[in-house]
């Protein structure tokens, strides 16, 4: 059923082209950090770039939940990393902001980041997985302008990009209210989790592709951690 269950998630993001942002939404309840590493599973079978945008110790925490769940870490040990605030390394950090005051600031390091990764592969568009971004906007949530700001310089340019993909893990019971309905509005697909009846389903409920709406699929997590503990960091 494991192997089913990522056969298919691996053939519905060969279906997310260049230049979508795909918003996973998640609460505390699911073990979404099984997701995250089916994602980088994705990328390493399929040989497709990635970097992870570890905002404020997110990869960090995901990292450690893998490990405590007997589940191989290689994947993030070896990403490429943009590390934003936080105080704990994980993966390959390649550059570093260490502070989000200023939103220039950050946009420009940022890009710099993007720029790394094409002179590392090349023209081939590559993955960009964001995790820890809820802290990043709970910041924000009362601070319109910086809001605006941040959206209107880092975000938005990135729909439609042609050279990358992006995935962002997004907490959708804590209180970022406004920078969520703004998220859900510019991605290209929302995509969301639950647990029901001891099962970890993802339901799509937006989609550039109308068809879509409301297909969903479950598994068993158990069944799925121990899958992914078998499968190792292939």
């Amino acid at each position: 059923m494991s192997r089913k269950f990522e056969r298919v998630i691996f053939e519905y993001t060969d279906r997310i082209k260049p230049g979508e942002v795909v918003l996973l939404e998640y609460t505390s309840q699911e073990p979404v950090h099984l997701l995250l590493q089916m994602v980088l599973r994705y990328a390493e079978l399929r040989g497709i770039p990635l970097i992870i945008v570890d905002v404020l110790d997110g990869l960090h925490v995901m990292r450690s939940k893998l490990r405590l769940a007997g589940i191989d870490t290689e994947l993030i040990d070896r990403a490429p990393v943009m590390k934003v605030g936080g105080e704990v390394n994980a993966g390959d950090v390649i550059l570093k902001v260490d502070e989000i005051v200023e939103l220039s600031i950050f946009r420009n390091r940022f890009m710099d980041a993007l720029r790394k990764i094409r002179e590392r592969i090349g023209n081939r568009p590559f993955i960009r997985i964001v995790v820890g971004a809820t802290e990043l906007l709970q910041r924000m949530e009362k601070d319109a302008m910086k809001r605006e700001a941040f959206f209107a310089g880092v975000i938005r340019p990135l729909v439609g990009n042609p050279s990358t993909r992006g995935l962002v893990f997004l907490n959708r019971k804590r209180p970022m209210h406004i920078g969520l309905k703004e998220a859900e509005e510019l991605a290209t697909r929302v995509l969301r989790t639950r647990m029901e009846q001891d099962r970890l389903f993802i339901r799509v409920v937006k989609s550039i592709h109308l068809e879509e709406y409301g297909a969903e699929i479950g598994i068993d997590p158990c069944s799925l951690r121990d899958y992914l503990i078998t499968a190792g960091g292939e």
